[in-house]
C-alpha cells in the first residue's frame, strides 16, 4: 500500500472511530499529512504489515510521534529480534507509567521528520540545510503529493 493510500485509508477508517478528537480539530488534510508523512518511522522500525503500522500509527495519534524516544517504547521499537506483530501487542501492554511519560513528552515536530534535526531516519532536517539545499529540486522519492490530499468534510 502506498503511503498516500495508506493515510487516506487510516485517515478516512480508523480516525473517526479511534481519534475524533484529533480528526476532529486538525480536520482532515492535516491529519493526512501527519499520517504519511511519520509513516516512515513505522517503516524504519520494521512494521511493514499494513494492520500492524495501523496499530502504532493510532499510538502516535494517542501518545505523540516521538513515541520511539520513550522508555520503555523505545526498546520495545528498536527490538528487531522480535516479530512485529509481537511488539505492536507489547507497545500497547505498556503499564500507565509509560503512557503517562509518552503524553508528557509528547514533541508534534516529529509528525513531520524534517523538522527535527538529528532525527532518527537520518534525513536531514530543513534547519540544517543550507539555502542552496533548500532551493533545489525536490527529490522524487520524498515529494509529499499534497495535491493528491483533499478535505472531504
Amino acid at each position: 500500500m502506498s503511503d498516500v493510500a495508506f493515510a487516506e485509508w487510516f485517515v478516512d477508517e480508523i480516525m473517526p472511530e479511534m481519534h475524533p478528537t484529533p480528526r476532529r480539530e486538525l480536520m482532515r488534510v492535516e491529519c493526512l499529512r501527519n499520517t504519511k508523512s511519520a509513516r516512515a518511522y513505522l517503516k524504519h522500525f520494521g512494521f511493514e504489515v499494513t494492520s500492524d503500522q495501523g496499530q502504532v500509527m493510532s499510538l502516535f495519534w494517542l501518545l505523540g510521534p516521538n513515541l520511539f524516544e520513550i522508555e520503555p517504547f523505545k526498546a520495545i521499537f528498536e527490538d528487531r529480534e522480535t516479530p512485529a506483530e509481537t511488539r505492536v501487542n507489547a507497545l500497547w501492554d505498556a503499564d500507565d507509567a509509560a503512557w503517562h511519560r509518552a503524553e508528557v513528552n509528547c514533541d508534534d515536530r516529529y509528525w513531520h521528520p524534517r523538522l527535527v534535526s538529528g532525527n532518527v531516519l537520518g534525513l536531514k532536517a530543513y534547519s540544517d540545510m543550507t539555502k542552496e539545499e533548500l532551493d533545489a529540486p525536490i527529490d522524487e522519492e520524498e515529494t509529499d503529493p499534497w495535491s493528491q490530499f483533499h478535505d472531504n468534510d
